[in-house]
């Protein structure tokens, strides 16, 4: 309680999703949507009321992933929990892994194609390692979706951080040889121009940029800045 600066963080993401399920309650209640509905209500109230006691404050949370608070706690858990397992790893890399830009109609069939891709991919190497002829494939991934809105298209992509350079180089080649398409494999749905290989020169820094995604909310209207 005596950091200032935390307190006011906290105040401004409550303040942000008050603002925010209000507009959702009245969506769900439009669609007659009554279990979002509730959903909604517990992260309005949220942290409405807290207990202060030894400089610490204390209340009941939503847990809700689309809470602004429960989230930053989350992520706060998260790098406490894996940074130490990460700092061991010699040369970690930073990878990106996406597909093309979809509309909203096609965005959960991709995102399950991302996962079922993935885990292929996975299955295989761990075939592989225990028949003696590969590695481990060692890492932590997460899943972001962009937002175009002047073309109102969405981008999914995983973040990954690799124990090395092999294993991302491994997941990349992996990654564009399964979504060639069958009757052409010449021709490929991703672009490997937009698969992103790039050492780790902050751990925390990049492992707060894979987790992050967990709270992070908005999307910037003008597609220029990338925040």
């Amino acid at each position: 309680m005596t950091d200032t600066k935390v307190l006011q963080g906290r105040a401004k993401r409550k303040l942000i999703t008050q603002k925010m399920m209000l507009g959702l309650i009245d969506v769900s209640k439009s669609k007659e949507d009554f279990q979002r509905l509730k959903s909604y209500w517990n992260t309005f109230h949220c942290q409405s009321k807290i207990i202060s006691s030894k400089n610490r404050i204390y209340g009941k949370y939503c847990k809700n992933r689309f809470c602004t608070v429960c989230s930053a706690i989350r992520k706060a858990d998260i790098i406490h929990r894996y940074y130490p397992t990460l700092k061991t790893w010699k040369e970690p890399h930073f990878l990106t892994l996406t597909v093309r830009a979809v509309k909203i109609k096609s965005l959960n069939k991709w995102i399950n194609g991302m996962f079922r891709a993935f885990s292929l991919i996975l299955d295989r190497y761990k075939k592989r390692f225990q028949r003696g002829k590969g590695i481990p494939l060692i890492g932590i991934k997460s899943l972001e979706c962009n937002f175009n809105p002047q073309r109102k298209t969405y981008n999914p992509h995983f973040h990954i951080i690799t124990a090395n350079l092999e294993i991302a180089e491994i997941l990349k080649k992996e990654w564009l040889q399964i979504w060639k398409y069958k009757d052409n494999p010449n021709q490929i749905v991703v672009s490997s121009k937009a698969q992103f290989i790039r050492k780790v020169e902050n751990l925390e820094r990049d492992l707060i940029e894979v987790i992050k995604y967990g709270s992070k909310i908005f999307t910037e209207p003008d597609i220029k800045k990338k925040i």
